[in-house]
């Protein structure tokens, strides 16, 4: 497997094309899994901002998610998307959105990529290798700002 700094260079825009062809509906499969699974999450926010608090963070988190992979895929520069899930995922912790719930909407981010657009084996294990390296560093940023 050619490394994924290489594989940015020569498929990263053609990758994020293709999952922006798809984007309605790999983002709407992980609002759909947020709002299944954690129903309960960012309640307490809620009560103090409106009714439709939950709603709207579960619709905008998974496309927020997909546009800043895009920006990663394009400009062929895992680092951005690096910084910037740094950044959100203090912001979230703060927020009472656990590592366990991040980690759980950016797999079910791939895997509904997977399922919808069509890729080759390489682009599979590359963006796959793009999906371990944002686990990595959602765990490392949950262990660092941990008591």
């Amino acid at each position: 497997m050619r490394s994924l700094t290489t594989w940015l260079a020569s498929r990263g825009p053609e990758v994020a094309q293709a999952l922006d062809q798809r984007r309605e509906a790999i983002c709407n499969a992980v609002t759909n899994r947020l709002k299944s699974t954690f129903s309960g999450l960012l309640a307490d926010i809620e009560s103090r901002h409106g009714s439709q608090y939950q709603q709207v963070t579960f619709s905008r988190t998974p496309q927020r998610l997909h546009r800043l992979l895009l920006v990663a895929l394009a400009l062929q520069t895992p680092s951005v998307l690096q910084r910037e899930i740094e950044w959100s995922v203090r912001l979230l912790l703060r927020h009472g959105v656990t590592q366990h719930h991040i980690q759980s909407m950016v797999r079910w981010y791939f895997e509904a990529a997977q399922r919808e657009v069509a890729l080759d084996d390489q682009d599979r294990d590359n963006l796959a290798a793009l999906e371990e390296a944002i686990l990595a560093t959602i765990y490392a940023v949950g262990d660092e700002t941990s008591p």
